[in-house]
């Protein structure tokens, strides 16, 4: 108490200023540190992707080989198109941050053991593997298949994604084939079997894109995106029309 009373007024204002002028350096130091970390942040790519729809084709030459073959298209085709050649389905990977995405590499995972058990069900569908192949025969369907899950899972890399309001180059990747074939052999089989269960397209596994990134600060980062495929169309392939169902990819992030 002493030591209060001998305080003066001129103490008290002199106190009362070097506490605003400590306030105001700590108010200062944290506004500066969060200019820094913005501008950080703002350097920092973000990979991203976005839904689409797409149409299934019966190939042209089905009828000579006696078995189905699938063709992808982002576009409805005309009637009677031809519908064979190279072909693979493509998505689109943007970089809509603010910094140069370096060294990406991606790669695929999908689970392949719950999807045969789920595709199996149907006791027409012949599922064998070896060390290269998955050998997949259905008779009532016409098909004979030959996936090679392994390779098609291993992905690839880009030297650098730009952002996108710097740059409208489309990145674009495959998706694995596998992934659209089992699926629609899954949904037919639904649909053609008198005792289905009813379409549960909700059993069906999601594909996973692993994806791996550096920033100008070679600081690594990643995602992971789940495509889920969905179906707003599908007919038997007993049928004549060579379009043969219209899906689409619904993608979120894993977190």
């Amino acid at each position: 108490m002493e030591i209060l009373q001998s305080i003066t007024t001129a103490d008290w204002i002199n106190i009362f200023i070097a506490c605003v002028t400590l306030l105001t350096a700590i108010i200062a130091l944290l506004t500066i540190n969060e200019m820094r970390t913005q501008r950080v942040h703002s350097y920092f790519p973000d990979l991203n992707m976005a839904d689409f729809s797409f149409y299934i084709y019966r190939g042209d030459y089905d009828q000579q080989t006696e078995t189905v073959f699938l063709y992808t298209f982002r576009d409805r085709k005309e009637e009677n198109t031809s519908i064979s050649g190279f072909n693979e389905l493509k998505i689109g990977i943007d970089n809509i941050g603010f910094g140069v995405a370096k060294n990406v590499k991606w790669n695929w995972y999908f689970n392949i053991e719950d999807a045969k058990k789920i595709i199996c069900r149907d006791s027409d569908v012949n599922w064998e593997e070896n060390d290269d192949f998955i050998i997949i025969d259905s008779l009532p369907l016409n098909i004979s298949w030959a996936l090679d899950i392994e390779e098609d899972n291993r992905g690839g890399s880009f030297n650098f994604i730009l952002p996108y309001v710097n740059e409208n180059r489309e990145t674009e990747i495959v998706i694995p084939d596998y992934f659209i074939n089992l699926y629609w052999l899954f949904m037919v089989n639904q649909i053609s079997t008198e005792n289905h269960r009813g379409l549960n397209e909700h059993e069906f596994p999601q594909l996973e894109l692993n994806v791996n990134y550096t920033d100008i600060h070679s600081n690594v980062l990643s995602k992971t995106f789940l495509i889920a495929i969905k179906f707003d169309m599908i007919a038997l392939p007993r049928e004549e029309s060579n379009e043969l169902a219209k899906f689409r990819f619904e993608i979120s992030e894993k977190y």
